[in-house]
């Protein structure tokens, strides 16, 4: 549209701190229930400090990567998803879980920091086996399947940043034993309010959050990982990482003209045509960790979205909107067309200057509001 300015057609911009403020709340609020979970059980300290202490959260920063690992779980379960990849909630003695079966098998899916060339799973991330040890006890599956996305990893590697490992787990009812032990242990020191039978976080001295409230530094408890000492054999797993990939694929675009189509116009057009044409295997491992890096983004930006449309119980709905052949949904927030937006910089921009920096953003909202 080279003859089409958005920005002139932009009247007024006002920076609205009230609903920052709201959404800000409502992503500090974010408080797991009472009951006990098996991430729980992966770190009893802090389990116990976020009880104790709702008021202390995670800086924003350390949120943007815990809410982009959400989102980024939830949408790669949804692009995966066939029936043989499912969720299921369970329940046992007391402590809940939401897993991830696939072919059956028990499956954990994390997104991490590149991990350390030449070290095991096992002395970089234990939690990862606990936690999907726990899953297999829940379940009574001897084997699970830990997929770990590591972020900013694609760069290092040139290859796809995702890596599958199956973990066998001979003893689940040793399993199980140290879970009731871990749950109580929890359950006393919540009753009593003394965490000093706890043991010491594995995030004590690294940045925890509730250092400044926590009993780290005297408590005589050292941290262990039992049921990683009952794991058998935990080994890279490339044939379920690759049916994985293959079942990822790439979204095919609708063919239902949609509003970000007159945004991007080009785009519309070349990802249609790319849908219909064969490519080398190269180009398929880019794409693939290319779609992994963008589910990354998805994720927090569907955090975000939530906070709106869930925080305040109607105050947020979808449209259907249809014009000619195009067909959407938007978003209406207290009756205001309404967007969330990541953006990669790292400062903010100048009120003034966002039309010109964030064209696309513009020509999307204008769009909604005009539907």
């Amino acid at each position: 549209m080279p003859d089409f300015d958005i920005a002139s057609y932009v009247s007024h911009i006002e920076a609205n701190r009230s609903i920052k403020d709201a959404v800000m709340e409502k992503l500090r609020s974010r408080r797991p229930p009472y009951h006990i979970t098996v991430t729980d059980l992966t770190n009893l300290k802090q389990a116990y400090f976020r009880r104790k202490y709702p008021e202390i959260a995670p800086p924003l920063e350390k949120q943007q990567l815990m809410l982009a690992g959400t989102g980024f779980h939830k949408i790669f379960g949804f692009a995966v998803s066939r029936e043989e990849y499912l969720e299921q909630f369970v329940e046992a003695e007391g402590i809940v879980g939401k897993i991830d079966i696939y072919e059956n098998v028990p499956v954990e899916v994390k997104t991490t920091s590149p991990l350390t060339k030449g070290k095991s799973l096992l002395q970089q991330r234990p939690t990862y086996i606990e936690q999907v040890g726990m899953y297999c006890a829940m379940v009574n599956v001897g084997e699970g399947e830990i997929v770990i996305y590591e972020r900013q990893g694609a760069e290092e590697s040139g290859g796809v940043p995702l890596t599958a490992y199956h973990v066998a787990f001979p003893d689940l009812e040793a399993v199980r034993e140290e879970m009731r032990h871990r749950r109580d242990l929890l359950l006393q020191a919540l009753i009593s309010n003394d965490p000093s039978n706890l043991p010491v976080c594995a995030w004590f001295g690294r940045g925890c959050d509730y250092s400044a409230v926590c009993d780290c530094s005297t408590s005589s408890v050292s941290s262990s990982h039992k049921i990683v000492e009952l794991a058998g054999k935990v080994q890279v797993d490339e044939v379920t990482r690759q049916r994985l990939l293959d079942m990822l694929g790439k979204p095919k675009p609708p063919q239902q003209l949609r509003t970000n189509d007159l945004v991007f116009p080009r785009k519309a057009y070349f990802e249609r045509r790319k849908s219909v044409e064969t490519v080398s295997e190269e180009k398929v491992a880019e794409e693939q960790g290319e779609y992994l890096r963008s589910m990354n983004e998805m994720g927090f930006a569907g955090a975000l979205k939530g906070a709106i449309q869930f925080g305040s119980p109607g105050e947020v709905e979808n449209t259907p909107v249809q014009y000619a052949s195009l067909s959407d949904l938007v978003r209406l927030r207290q009756g205001l067309p309404t967007m969330v937006r990541i953006s990669k910089f790292q400062s903010l921009v100048e009120r003034g200057r966002l039309p010109s920096s964030f064209p696309h953003y513009f020509y999307r909202l204008g769009f909604d509001c005009a539907l």
